[in-house]
């Protein structure tokens, strides 16, 4: 439903932009017109009135070159024939023969104006291809050099505005034109006689609104070329940065912009500016279908897209190689081929709409701007139609719509970053309330599990160690009973030994479920005899020092802290093969707790575990659940130094030396 409202009112919207920038205006039939070589413009105000045609039927003289003053004489020369305004001359049958594209000729025509006089000006616009202009025997302008032949002939081109003078008295136009160099020759677009302000106004305008068009071409081809070096990806914004800047050369050079060319150089090589012209329209054919197939590969054939491409390369060959007269003969043929394809486009545009294909609706309008603006300017050029050079208009609509298209694409591109930014955002808070939650869990195990060991360690040191101790101390008693002859005496002291024995792993199993000492809060000793036990056991020299500042130690991480320390002493025991481990425990009251244990032992290199060793990650693991910082370096003077940084809240209210 959309596309079927849409649809009529963008269409309806071109043929409007058209018509209102190509100065569709109704016709008046009461315009003057020449007859027989005469026009009448007595009842005109030519300096009030909008600027007049020149247009009717013009003394033909062919293949004669006359001066004003051939006509003064008293044997004037006789017309050829009788030429209407504006017209090639190619069709013109002259004593039953028609005239060439190539040759010369003069054209006469006689104003009756009105009494008044008026300053006026001339407006000459597309000849081919030289031209001289008198007025009453003056020579008002020079376009190009007149010439009989190839050689002698300059091609010029450019709109000409000379000043003319009227008195009351009728004035005498001679024309003198050649052409050697363009398929059509002659006239084919009307001479304007009005005032000078008007006429110059109006000439304004119209470069004015070719500038914006070719200035437009030329900023978004620069833009889509832009586009392209950005994402290579997408080729589309490469082929029509390529089809914009091949058109707003075309235009730039071309007739449909009143030479627009002329307006920033001079006395440039007309026959070389005329290729460029015809070559970038040659080129602009495979561009601009490679552009829509780009974007809609499923519509437009890729068979059409390599017969488009061959045509192209046979046309710009035949260009460079052959004269400029002759390749425009030919031209009829690429603009009927042109034609096709742009009818071609428009159905499978239409398609491409149908099946709903991003942006098709809005370069479906532009290209129906472009593609009957084109049409239009083929059918000018080969004479079939009069109208005004639309093709940098449609142009200018087309890459309008295509800026449309280019937004939408832009903001539903923006609008799915942004929904997915959201997403991820979302997702990203989800994590991180996962992963908090994940690291409380962690925190809750942990807790649990050291409870689990400090209930186990209290049962053991409580209730067995505590009921061995007592067992010990009967048989010791009952040993002491025994005579020195009692057989059994030494059964009893082994007994004992073995009881003892007993007491001490159960100790020290006690304290390794639960480092911390069995007294409330105190924990610091727990270190000192971990480093004490380990000493012992290993025969290497251990050292314990801290410095604190706290009277008793109450932070959180100081359990895990003495599992770090137990594992950092295993390892170094274990692998380092120190003599010497030296443990550190740090609290200064600057909101730090730190742990250290060094040796002077191998270093982490070569007392490397194999690979699967946990010993490193569950430090680490450890560390993270209160939230420290863990480095394994090498020590100065060599072996390995173990360093756990812990947040700590405690502020210094009394010294506690230790």
């Amino acid at each position: 439903m959309t596309y079927r409202i849409l649809t009529p009112i963008l269409l309806l919207t071109c043929v409007a932009a058209l018509c209102l920038c190509g100065g569709c205006r109704p016709g008046n039939d009461a315009a003057p017109f020449a007859r027989q070589g005469i026009l009448d413009l007595s009842a005109v105000d030519l300096q009030n009135s909008d600027p007049i045609r020149l247009d009717g039927a013009w003394e033909f003289y062919w293949k004669q070159l006359f001066a004003p003053a051939d006509f003064q004489t008293a044997h004037p020369p006789v017309v050829s024939t009788f030429l209407t305004l504006p017209s090639a001359w190619n069709r013109t049958e002259i004593k039953g023969e028609k005239a060439g594209r190539a040759g010369y000729a003069t054209l006469r025509l006689r104003i009756l104006p009105s009494r008044e006089k008026h300053d006026l000006t001339l407006q000459l616009g597309e000849m081919f291809s030289a031209y001289r202009l008198w007025a009453n025997g003056v020579l008002l302008v020079e376009n190009g050099v007149v010439g009989k032949s190839f050689s002698e002939e300059i091609p010029c081109q450019a709109i000409r505005q000379p000043q003319l003078q009227l008195d009351g008295k009728p004035v005498d136009l001679v024309l003198q034109v050649s052409n050697y160099h363009y398929r059509e020759g002659g006239i084919v677009s009307p001479i304007m006689l009005g005032s000078t302000g008007k006429l110059e106004k109006a000439q304004l305008k119209r470069w004015a609104l070719a500038l914006l068009c070719v200035g437009s071409l030329l900023v978004m081809g620069l833009y889509h070329l832009g586009l392209y070096c950005i994402r290579r990806k997408d080729r589309a914004p490469l082929y029509f940065g390529m089809y914009s800047l091949l058109w707003a050369a075309s235009s730039f050079t071309s007739s449909a912009t009143d030479f627009a060319v002329n307006l920033f150089a001079e006395n440039y090589p007309v026959v070389f500016i005329n290729r460029i012209e015809l070559l970038c329209f040659v080129i602009s054919l495979p561009v601009g279908y490679t552009f829509f197939r780009t974007l809609y590969p499923h519509e437009f054939s890729r068979h059409l897209q390599q017969v488009i491409m061959l045509v192209s390369l046979v046309f710009t060959g035949l260009l460079l190689a052959l004269p400029t007269i002759v390749f425009t003969t030919i031209v009829p043929v690429l603009y009927f081929f042109s034609m096709g394809m742009i009818l071609y486009c428009l159905v499978m545009l239409f398609r491409a709409m149908r099946n709903g294909r991003e942006a098709a609706l809005w370069i479906l309008a532009g290209f129906v701007a472009v593609g009957a603006a084109g049409i239009n300017d083929m059918l000018c050029d080969l004479q079939l139609i009069r109208s005004a050079y639309l093709i940098h208009i449609g142009m200018f609509i087309f890459i309008f719509f295509q800026a449309i298209a280019i937004s939408l694409r832009f903001s539903k591109s923006f609008y799915a970053v942004e929904q997915l930014s959201n997403e991820l955002s979302d997702k990203n808070r989800s994590l991180e309330d996962e992963m908090a939650e994940r690291t409380r869990l962690e925190r809750e195990v942990v807790k649990i599990s050291e409870d689990e060991r400090r209930r186990i360690s209290h049962n053991l040191h409580d209730g067995i160690c505590q009921l061995l101790t007592g067992a010990r101390l009967q048989f010791s008693a009952l040993t002491r009973k025994l005579t020195d002859v009692d057989r059994h005496k030494s059964e009893v002291t082994e007994v004992s030994s073995l009881l003892e024995e007993s007491i001490n792993h159960a100790y020290n199993l006690s304290r390794g479920l639960w480092p911390v000492e069995q007294g409330v809060n105190a924990s610091s000793p727990s270190l000192e005899e971990l480093s004490r036990r380990l000493a012992e056991s290993s025969g290497i020299a251990i050292e314990y020092n801290q410095t604190r500042d706290c009277h008793t130690c109450t932070n959180k991480g100081l359990t895990q802290l003495c599992r770090i320390a137990q594992e950092a002493l295993t390892n170094a025991v274990k692998h380092a093969r120190a003599s010497h481990i030296l443990v550190v425990l740090k609290c200064r009251g600057q909101g730090e707790l730190s742990l250290t244990v060094r040796d002077n032992g191998i270093g982490r290199n070569a007392a490397a575990k194999p690979t699967g060793g946990l010993g490193i990650g569950i430090m680490a693991h450890r560390a993270r659940l209160i939230d420290g910082r863990l480095t394994v370096s090498d020590a100065d003077g060599g072996g390995t130094q173990v360093c756990c940084t812990v947040p700590c809240d405690f502020r210094p209210t009394k010294k506690c030396s230790v």
